[in-house]
């Protein structure tokens, strides 16, 4: 109806399969989605959870998958504020839901043109604090919190830690900051070889800073670094042959490359991976 004049321009872009889009660009305006509709549609009427997310200067890269380790899958929740002290309200109104139904952050990203993306899970741990002083990460884990995410903005880190996961429950983490790749990657296959694998991954663009943590684990790893989309897309259908399912995306802001991680997880059958989408 709308290509007769009948009706208005749907709200989504409309698609034709018989045309290439680099010879009929996407409209301007109709190029972007709204961060709450793009989790939603990949969270309404399924199993998926929020795999891992990422921004990157306006857009959003990140995987939604069923896991066998949240099934029944718990309550899930999810917004975006654009800075810190509405982020902050906007958590605590979640862990102190006056049903009692207490929900945690399971994901976050943050962006300075975005602002912070968060999920919540219900029944996601016992207590969680944000941490925004490395130097308070010791004095959590003493209290028996684990770090559950992270992400950055400006010249600073956000360490979401959560105390009594299923997921991360009696698994000893490592965590540490550096200033290139290159020197995270050593640091990364140091703690390779004490069987942990990455479970987080951020980088502070005022600092100039990698902030990675790691976690014991009994699951195979494979990571690698991408500027071709074409070589990532046919890495990643190896190794999913190969029973490897993504685990973190992370587009790296110092050269733009894409860090893809992969885990051979027994819990997962399926995911769907979305890269660089632009978000509003």
């Amino acid at each position: 109806m709308f290509m007769t004049g009948k009706k208005e321009r749907p709200s989504t872009e409309p698609m034709y399969s018989g045309g290439n889009i680099n010879d009929f660009p996407i409209t301007t305006g109709y190029d972007s989605v709204q961060y709450t509709s793009f989790i939603g549609s990949h969270l309404f009427n399924s199993k998926n959870i929020v795999i891992c997310q990422n921004f990157h200067d306006g857009y959003f890269s990140g995987c939604f998958a069923p896991s066998k380790m949240y099934s029944p899958r718990p309550t899930l929740s999810w917004g975006i504020r654009k800075n810190y002290g509405s982020f902050i309200k906007f958590v605590k109104e979640n862990w102190q839901r006056t049903n009692g139904r207490s929900l945690k952050i399971y994901s976050l990203a943050c962006d300075e043109n975005l602002g912070f993306g968060v999920v919540f899970m219900e029944n996601y741990g016992t207590k969680q604090s944000i941490v925004v002083n490395l130097e308070n990460i010791k004095k959590k884990r003493e209290k028996g919190f684990k770090i559950t995410a992270c992400a950055s903005w400006g010249s600073k880190f956000y360490i979401v830690m959560t105390k009594d996961t299923n997921e991360y429950e009696g698994r000893p983490q490592s965590c540490f900051t550096c200033k290139s790749w290159t020197e995270a990657k050593s640091k990364i296959h140091k703690y390779y070889e004490k069987r942990k694998g990455i479970t987080g991954i951020c980088y502070a663009t005022g600092l100039g800073k990698y902030f990675v943590f790691m976690t014991e684990t009994q699951q195979r790893q494979a990571y690698k670094r991408f500027d071709n989309n074409v070589t990532r897309d046919n890495w990643m259908q190896e190794k999913h042959n190969e029973g490897f399912h993504v685990a973190i995306i992370f587009k790296d802001p110092t050269d733009n490359n894409i860090l893809m991680v992969m885990n051979k997880d027994e819990t997962r059958s399926r995911y769907i991976s979305r890269i660089n989408y632009k978000v509003v």
